[in-house]
């Protein structure tokens, strides 16, 4: 993070009016707060509320009783001088009593809400537990068990071997794109078994025709998946369509014969790719892309970046949760929130809408979009993220060769606030416009992009460049399998060479 001249210092100070703060105080009186939280707590013989109370008291020595079910009460004394601010936590001890369970299976599983439970003794609090088991191959089971205070109660567990059947088939992805990357581009199938057993999965064309065939190891555990790449079974890519899924499945002895189906489609033109959402719309962090998710997809982001001067203390670190997802087809709605974290705090909120004109799928290598989009800055004035207060409304272009993109995006901003360095309060009605610019590398699970944007003045006041610009390069990476992406980023602001500062970060993120 570096930075020569004085932008850096323009955009951390502010001309706004200074408003003092009042010293937050503490409020008088005596405030009783428990562990479990929601108990009845006592003043004396006076009911005072349930936990946590504040009370406005008098001088003097209190009898402070906590009483919940399931729990010993608790009294303890307190000495109180008026108006002072006093806090007290009690805690109170679980009244408990014992299960003892006995199985003899030796890998079920025994559980009562989240807590894991043993054939064994198990010290649990007193009232009414249901107590459930499981093991592959047998019935789930659950009993309903009194705990007394003090009190072993005695549980025996029998399991009843289960009937060989499995579920309906799940499918993550109804239709996909194998050229999608690290596991974006395949469908996975899932169900469950109930015990022992053998089967087999088919992928049939729509013409009936079989194109792969997969056979199961036995069945051993509950939980079956089968990943398709899209692919027949000598490895050759097969065409976009209909496919229909067939899994069939039997106990060891050749019973209980069970079929389910189900169909995915083999669809090129659904492209998933990483996008930074940094300046509101899908894209790079400076300037939009023209291509939408599938319907049904979605990515979110986390991410950060900023500049650190230590030769004037100042700082500044916007930190931006994003998200963009398609409720329709080539529509793509994205929307962020972040905090500005410097001297004194300003946040962000975004939303946009990006409509496809000529959809990338349709038109290669050319695809052209349209974006709408709404922006409030909290309490700052600068624009570092080219997303600053107001209504944008704009166009996305793109030319692609390969994996190579070459976007341009020509955007229009209508504000109540002027863009102003150092960080003053402008109002009125301006109008100016961007230019933005990004070339990206899309290889496999990796997106490398660089990317600019420039602001002209408010056009009442004729045409020219508003200085500093801004550019940026990032990095994201895919993690095989996961749908999880890591971030890179670095930005700067620029006026001239002699005048400017760098920003680093980066960001972690989930697509689907």
């Amino acid at each position: 993070m570096t930075s020569k001249g004085d932008l850096f210092s323009n955009v951390v100070s502010t001309d706004s009016e200074d408003t003092e703060e009042d010293e937050s105080e503490d409020k008088p009186g005596l405030t009783i707060r428990t562990s479990p939280i929601w108990c009845d707590v006592y003043i004396g013989d006076s009911y005072a509320g349930i936990s946590p109370v504040t009370e406005l008291l008098t001088s003097g020595n209190y009898r402070i009783t906590v009483e919940k079910e399931g729990y010993y009460t608790v009294t303890e004394w307190v000495n109180y001088t008026e108006n002072d601010s006093v806090e007290i936590k009690i805690d109170l001890e679980p009244i408990t009593g014992f299960l003892q369970i006995n199985a003899k299976y030796p890998d079920i599983t025994i559980s009562t809400g989240w807590d894991k439970l043993y054939s064994d003794i198990n010290e649990l609090q007193i009232g009414r537990h249901l107590i459930e088991a499981e093991l592959f191959g047998y019935e789930p089971w659950q009993q309903y068990v009194e705990i007394r205070e003090n009190r072993t109660t005695s549980l025996s567990i029998e399991l009843t071997p289960a009937k060989f059947r499995f579920s309906p088939l799940f499918v993550n992805r109804k239709a996909f794109n194998p050229d999608n990357p690290a596991g974006l581009g395949e469908s996975r199938i899932s169900f469950t078994v109930t015990t022992y057993g053998t089967g087999e999965l088919e992928i049939l064309q729509g013409n009936g025709q079989s194109v792969l065939e997969h056979i199961f190891p036995s069945f051993t555990d509950n939980d079956q998946v089968f990943s398709w790449n899209g692919k027949d079974g000598y490895g050759k890519e097969l065409p976009d369509g209909d496919y229909k899924i067939v899994v069939t499945g039997k106990d060891f002895d050749g019973n209980n014969l069970e079929h389910k189906e189900t169909e995915v489609t083999i669809d090129s033109s659904l492209i998933i790719r990483i996008r930074n959402t940094f300046s509101g719309t899908g894209g790079t962090m400076f300037c939009p892309t023209p291509d939408i998710l599938p319907t049904g997809s979605f990515q979110l982001a986390l991410d950060g970046l900023g500049h650190l001067d230590e030769k004037d203390e100042t700082y500044r670190f916007p930190v931006i949760l994003g998200t963009r997802g398609a409720p329709v087809k080539d529509l793509e709605i994205s929307a962020q929130a972040g905090v500005i974290i410097q001297e004194s705090e300003s946040y962000i909120f975004s939303l946009s809408a990006k409509k496809a004109l000529l959809p990338a799928r349709a038109f290669k290598p050319v695809a052209l979009s349209g974006t709408l989009k709404g922006t409030y800055l909290y309490d700052t004035y600068t624009d570092t993220q080219t997303n600053f207060t107001g209504l944008s409304t704009g166009l996305t272009a793109s030319v692609s060769a390969g994996p190579v993109s070459l976007v341009l995006a020509p955007e229009v901003t209508v504000s109540p606030f002027r863009v102003s360095y150092p960080s003053t309060k402008n109002a009125g009605f301006y109008i100016w416009g961007y230019g933005r610019a990004a070339l990206l590398l899309d290889v496999g699970a990796t997106m490398i992009g660089v990317s600019g944007a420039v602001r002209t003045t408010p056009f009442s006041e004729g045409f020219s460049i508003d200085y500093p610009f801004s550019a940026g390069a990032e990095l994201h990476w895919l993690i095989p399998g996961t749908g999880i992406f890591i971030t890179g980023m670095v930005s700067g602001e620029f006026n001239s060479s002699e005048n400017y500062y760098i920003n680093t970060g980066g960001g972690v993120g989930i697509i689907n």
